[in-house]
């Protein structure tokens, strides 16, 4: 009986790990995202970002939060007026290296806008905006529109920077706004400063 329930819980923890692998997003590229000007010598601002990283994180122990707790209704408003900008950027006309920039800022400001939303939350994945048996958090969710496209963070990251960049720095750059996700970097991305 004893080795039965052990065979079973054997099973059953195999049928979890492969479902939550299997679940897990591949590159899947979404080619609306591939025009670009290689000519284009055009820059997207992103002082706004900037200047919300510079107020709102802190370094503890080598780890870069978000004062949360801290943003102040103003900040709110200049975040939101700063997706607005980023969604109705004509984002084909830029070189790479700027639509780059562009995305990699675009899905970590709206992951802080969708925490701070939600504020106070102990965790990211507590947010379910996404729907599924399997789905926690918010990745799924459309969360903006961007040139007449509805647009999650798995979008972003598995649709357009994975597989049109094809670079394993990518996932340096996005933060998942959790302490096991790679640092929120204290500097907006440019197309100048992208592959530094």
């Amino acid at each position: 009986m004893k080795n039965s329930l052990r065979l079973c819980f054997a099973c059953l923890l195999t049928l979890v790990f492969t479902l939550s692998y299997s679940s897990a997003p591949k590159k899947n590229l979404w080619g609306l995202w591939t025009k670009h000007d290689d000519k284009s010598t055009q820059t997207i601002e992103h002082r706004t970002w900037q200047r919300f990283l510079d107020k709102y994180i802190v370094s503890k122990d080598g780890v870069n939060l978000v004062k949360y707790a801290e943003v102040s209704r103003n900040d709110k408003h200049a975040l939101n007026q700063y997706l607005l900008s980023l969604a109705h950027t004509p984002i084909e006309k830029y070189n790479r290296k700027e639509q780059e920039a562009f995305w990699i800022n675009l899905y970590n400001a709206l992951t802080i806008k969708t925490v701070i939303d939600h504020y106070p939350v102990e965790s990211i994945r507590d947010i379910n905006l996404s729907s599924g048996f399997f789905t926690k958090g918010p990745w799924k969710a459309n969360l903006i529109k961007v040139d007449g496209s509805q647009i999650s963070l798995n979008d972003i990251e598995h649709r357009i920077l994975r597989p049109i960049w094809n670079d394993p720095r990518t996932h340096y750059t996005l933060n998942c706004a959790s302490i096991a996700c790679p640092n929120l970097q204290k500097t907006a991305f440019t197309g100048s400063n992208v592959d530094r």
